[in-house]
C-alpha cells in the first residue's frame, strides 16, 4: 500500500510550479489531489499531465464564496479531506513608498486571508479525517529584506497563524506546519532567474550552493504531511537550502 493511498489532498496554487511538483509527489504516494487556480487551460493540462489520481477546480480563492465552494466540491467529489495545502501566494517587491494600497491589499488577501478561510471552512472534515494543514510561507519572513514589507509581513502573519492554529486545532487532532521556503526556480521567480548576478547573489549566500527546485519544497510538504510525522504541530520548517538561517 502507498504512503498517501485513499488519502484526498487539496493544493491550492495546483497549476504550476510548488503546487503542481507538490500534486506529483503526492500522486506518486497514492494520494487523490485537487487542485485550484484561476486559469481554467493551466489547470486543465496540469490534470491532464498527472493522470487519473488529479481533479481541478477553477477558482479565486481570495472571493468571498469561493473557500467554501472549493471545500463543499471537493466533499462532493470525494467524501473526505485528510490534507490542505495552501500554496497559493502573490508578491509584489519594492519600497513601501512606491507599493499601491491594492498590492499590499490582494498579497494579505491572498496570502493570509485566503488561507484562514480555506482552514476554516474545511475544519469539520480534518477532523473527521484526524488530517493535517501544511501552509507555504517564505523564509523572507524570518529575516529583514528591505522592499519586502508588504510581501514579509504577510508571510509572517500566516506563519504565527500556524502556531495558533496549532495550539487550536490539536486537541481535535489536527495538525498545522508550514514550509517556509527559500528561492525556488519556478515561473513567479523568472525575472531573478533572468538576472545573472542577482541569481548569482542568492546562490551565494545559499549554504547549500544552488537555487530550490519545486521539487525540494514538494518532498518538504509530505514529510509534514506523513503520519509518521503526527508528532509534530506548529512548526515552521524552512527549506530554502539554508538562506536566511
Amino acid at each position: 500500500m502507498k504512503l498517501f493511498e485513499d488519502k484526498v489532498v487539496l493544493i491550492t496554487g495546483g497549476g504550476t510550479g510548488i503546487g503542481k511538483a507538490t500534486a506529483s509527489a503526492f500522486i506518486a504516494k497514492g494520494a487523490k489531489v485537487v487542485i485550484t487556480g484561476r486559469r481554467q487551460s493551466v489547470l486543465e493540462k496540469t490534470t491532464h499531465e498527472l493522470g487519473e489520481l488529479a481533479y481541478s477546480i477553477v477558482g479565486d480563492i481570495c472571493k468571498k464564496e469561493e473557500p467554501k465552494r472549493i471545500i463543499d466540491e471537493v466533499i462532493s467529489k470525494y467524501g473526505r479531506l485528510d490534507v490542505l495545502v495552501n500554496n497559493a501566494g502573490m508578491g509584489t517587491m519594492g519600497p513601501l513608498s512606491e507599493t499601491r494600497d491594492e498590492d499590499i491589499e490582494n498579497m494579505y488577501r491572498t496570502n493570509v486571508f485566503a488561507p484562514l478561510a480555506l482552514i476554516r471552512e474545511a475544519m469539520t472534515h480534518l477532523v473527521s479525517s484526524k488530517g493535517t494543514v501544511v501552509n507555504i510561507t517564505s523564509t523572507m519572513s524570518h529575516g529583514v529584506m528591505p522592499g519586502s514589507a508588504a510581501y514579509a509581513s504577510s508571510k509572517a502573519a500566516l506563519d504565527h497563524a500556524t502556531r495558533l492554529l496549532a495550539a487550536e486545532l490539536g486537541p481535535s487532532n489536527v495538525r498545522v506546519n508550514a514550509i517556509a521556503p527559500g528561492f525556488t526556480m519556478t515561473d513567479i521567480s523568472a525575472g531573478v532567474q533572468s538576472d545573472e548576478q542577482m541569481l548569482g547573489m542568492i546562490v551565494a549566500q545559499t549554504p547549500l550552493g544552488r537555487p530550490g527546485e519545486p521539487e525540494d519544497i514538494a518532498n518538504a510538504v509530505l514529510l509534514l504531511a506523513d503520519s509518521r510525522a503526527g508528532w509534530i504541530t506548529g512548526q515552521i520548517v524552512q527549506a530554502g537550502g539554508g538562506l536566511m538561517l
